[in-house]
């Protein structure tokens, strides 16, 4: 045994405030493509002086830390971690390394515990000094049978399992390395304030001093109150460290949260919430305005202004480009990120619809600020990193300054090319993938359009096949897409809601089922003797026995190249402009697998033939086919040019196998 290294203390500084949060940091543990070590350093040259000291590397696309975890890093990115280590503590922030081992580690083998040993030593020979455990996004059950005969088979196994790794690893930190600080955790069950079988076993094995990384009553939060600290810590039993998923954009690529940090609780020091480790955009240079708002509510969380911070912040990073910007600032701030981006200007548009001319006017200013956003003067890689979301806020502008127009006409003689202006504006702005205000000024443009006596949806055509897209009371932007998309290849395409299996077979030769069709509509056409297209409902279906949209991807697998459906693609086909979410089935084992994701190789685009067994065992009735698209379906701003190819050819092929 080598001796001891001598003690790597973890004291909290006696000058910091005795109303601060103790632990205060960012975790870049968003899935996507990392940071770059020259924006790792920005953030360390930024974070200092707001006193955030603490940075812990975890980027779920890093191999070594999570997939091939046990595997030393070759020698390059070795030396990449130690510079990023070694610059970080010379501006007095201990960057703490962080790794995932749950995918695969075997609990109850010594082996395993040695690999988690020897990982750490080689890092630590490397500079590092601060080190943590992840357990998110891992199997939630014990298959090993050693594991199984050690920790047992209930529910709280895994929890047992988590504990006693992480305790061990805990004890050779402090014996071999003379870590002493209390070692950081994120458990499976990260998220939540119940008490749970995972969090008691967990409690049982996991060292007394560990803290644990805690998301709050959810994943994604737009609330965490003093009452939720107080019951998560009771249920683990352990101190907590606030993992914030904010301003993360994982989840959505095409959004940026450029506001500041809101619903968090002001009095919580004192509590057993001892920190925050805020879990940033993809962006790393717009991250800053939340990043610089985090910081005052975890140096001071009684006394924080949300406002006031964003003002700030707005001054701090965007320095003079601060006002040019701040029509986008304002359009990108809401959060969480299912509540309205602007539920001001959706209540103003709603007056205006209704004949407001005072609201009208007031939509027509924020349309042509929006139209005037600037980034000039900013900082170079705010500026770089900002310039598409730029270019979306400036081109739906200049939509809704249309819309206004044509609103405001009251029938004089330009209305007609203001009509043919607002669509070829609009159509503009719906190409960009970057979502700035989309779905307010969606409403706008259709209020006006409707207005002016010019539906925006072409419903008929009569030398193609009759098609039923089944979706939601409110059609979506990429179902009217997909209409008018269909309809440009000579169909007649029909949107509905709801519609009886009766009505369907004698007025339509294909039936298309969106994921914002309700599932009873959906169940009523799952036995029509028609062909189907679906990403919405597989289960309910019979389509897969499982159905999940993992998070940011953009790219498919054409296996089945030869298939007419591949449209003569193959291989890996990049299906989306931007990383989004893929609809992905298990599907009975006589379907046709077409394409499937790239790295995981879940199903994407599964072929029933008719009479092939569906997954409940019965004959499907007529062709059925599975297909990628997720929540945003044909979205014009998402998909590619070979997205539109395949579906184009899925069309023709299974109207083929109706005729």
């Amino acid at each position: 045994m080598t001796p001891p290294r001598p003690a790597v203390t973890d004291a909290v500084d006696p000058h910091r405030a005795p109303t601060a949060l103790p632990w205060r940091g960012l975790v870049e543990g968003f899935y996507g493509t990392p940071w770059s070590g020259a924006e790792r350093r920005a953030y360390f040259a930024f974070a200092a002086p707001l006193g955030l000291d603490r940075y812990v590397y975890a980027p779920k696309s890093d191999p070594y830390h999570r997939e091939r975890w046990r595997e030393p890093y070759p020698e390059a990115q070795l030396a990449e971690l130690a510079a990023l280590a070694a610059d970080a503590k010379a501006v007095g922030i201990r960057f703490g390394y962080a790794i995932s081992p749950g995918l695969s580690m075997r609990f109850a083998d010594p082996a395993d515990a040695a690999a988690l040993a020897a990982k750490a030593r080689q890092l630590f020979d490397a500079g590092i000094r601060h080190f943590c455990v992840l357990f998110d996004d891992v199997p939630p059950t014990l298959t090993d049978a050693a594991d199984l005969a050690r920790f047992g088979d209930d529910d709280a196994a895994v929890g047992r399992a988590h504990g006693a790794a992480a305790s061990e690893f805990a004890g050779f930190l402090r014996t071999e390395l003379g870590i002493t600080e209390p070692l950081l955790v994120c458990p499976t069950d990260y998220a939540g304030i119940a008490p749970s079988p995972y969090r008691e076993g967990l409690a049982e094995t996991l060292p007394t001093d560990a803290l644990l990384f805690w998301t709050g009553s959810d994943i994604v939060v737009g609330e965490v109150t003093r009452a939720a600290v107080d019951a998560a810590a009771a249920s683990y039993r352990r101190d907590l460290v606030l993992w914030d998923n904010f301003p993360v954009n994982d989840f959505d690529r095409s959004r940026l949260f450029l506001g500041p940090l809101t619903g968090r609780a002001g009095d919580v020091v004192g509590s057993r919430l001892v920190g925050i480790a805020v879990n940033p955009m993809v962006e790393a240079a717009p991250s800053r305005f939340a990043i610089a708002a985090c910081a005052e509510w975890a140096a001071y969380p009684a006394r924080y202004d949300p406002d006031a911070a964003a003002a700030r912040a707005r001054r701090l990073v965007a320095g003079p480009a601060a006002e040019g910007l701040a029509p986008l600032l304002d359009a990108c701030s809401s959060w969480p990120p299912s509540a309205a981006p602007d539920p001001a200007l959706d209540a103003l548009i709603e007056r205006a619809r209704r004949g407001d001319v005072a609201a009208l006017a007031e939509v027509r200013g924020r349309m042509e600020a929006l139209a005037a956003t600037s980034s000039a003067g900013a900082p170079a890689d705010l500026r770089s990193a900002l310039l598409p979301w730029v270019r979306a806020a400036q081109a739906v502008g200049a939509a809704g300054v249309l819309a206004c127009r044509l609103l405001a006409n009251d029938g004089r003689s330009d209305a007609a090319a203001t009509v043919s202006a607002l669509r070829a504006a609009w159509t503009a702005a719906e190409a960009h993938y970057p979502n700035v205000l989309r779905s307010s000024v969606e409403l706008l443009v259709a209020a006006a359009l409707e207005r002016a006596g010019a539906p925006r949806l072409p419903v008929t055509a009569p030398q193609g096949g009759r098609v039923l897209l089944l979706t939601g009371a409110n059609p979506s932007p990429g179902d009217r897409e997909l209409a008018e998309f269909l309809h440009a290849d000579g169909h007649a395409v029909t949107i509905r809601s709801e519609s009886a299996a009766s009505d369907i077979a004698p007025d339509f030769d294909l039936v298309i089922i969106a994921r914002a069709a309700s599932e009873r509509a959906a169940l009523e056409l799952a036995d029509i003797a028609i062909p189907v297209i679906a990403w919405g409902h597989l289960v309910a279906l019979r389509l897969a026995s499982a159905s999940e949209m993992p998070l940011a991807l953009d790219t498919i697998e054409l296996s089945d190249g030869d298939h007419p459906i591949a449209a003569g693609l193959a291989g890996a086909v990049r299906a989306y402009r931007g990383p989004s979410r893929l609809t992905w089935g298990v599907p009975a084992s006589g379907g046709r697998v077409i394409a499937s994701t790239p790295q995981d190789r879940h199903p994407v685009l599964v072929l029933y033939d008719a009479g092939m067994p569906l997954v409940d065992g019965r004959p499907a009735p007529a062709a059925r086919l599975t297909f990628f698209l997720g929540s945003d379906g044909f979205a014009p701003w998402l998909v590619t040019d070979a997205t539109r190819q395949i579906v184009r050819a899925a069309v023709t092929h299974l109207l083929g196998r109706a005729a």
